[in-house]
C-alpha cells in the first residue's frame, strides 16, 4: 500500500495524469499510474510480487487509483486547514484575468 501512496503522491506533485487513453491488456501505455508501478516493479521484488500475484487487491483499478487521490488530497486540505489554524494571521490574494474580449 505504501508504494501506491508513493505513486499517487509522486503524479499528483508532478501534476501528471494518472488514466491512458487505452488502458486495455494489449495497449502499449497503461497511464502514468500502472506504467510508474510497472517501473518500480523492475527494482523492488515485492511491487513486482504483488503486481503479479495478487488477485484480491492489486491496486491498479481506477476505483482504487480515485480513492487514493482522494485520501491524499484530504491529508492535503487538513495538514493546510491546521497551517492556518496555527497562524496569526493570513492573506488571501486574488487575482483577474481578461479574456481577448475585454471582459472579466
Amino acid at each position: 500500500l505504501k508504494m501506491l501512496i508513493c505513486a499517487t503522491c509522486f503524479l499528483i506533485r508532478q501534476e501528471l495524469a494518472f488514466r491512458g487513453d487505452n488502458e486495455n491488456k494489449e495497449s502499449l501505455n497503461h497511464g502514468n499510474y500502472i506504467e510508474l508501478l510497472k517501473y518500480t516493479a523492475k527494482f523492488d521484488e515485492k511491487v513486482a510480487h504483488h503486481l503479479q500475484r495478487s488477485s484480491v487487491f492489486s491496486g491498479i483499478s481506477n476505483k482504487i487509483q480515485n480513492d487514493l487521490i482522494e485520501a491524499v488530497g484530504t491529508v492535503v486540505e487538513n495538514n493546510i486547514k491546521e497551517e492556518i489554524a496555527k497562524a496569526p494571521f493570513i492573506a488571501i490574494e486574488v487575482d483577474e484575468s481578461t479574456d481577448i474580449s475585454n471582459t472579466a
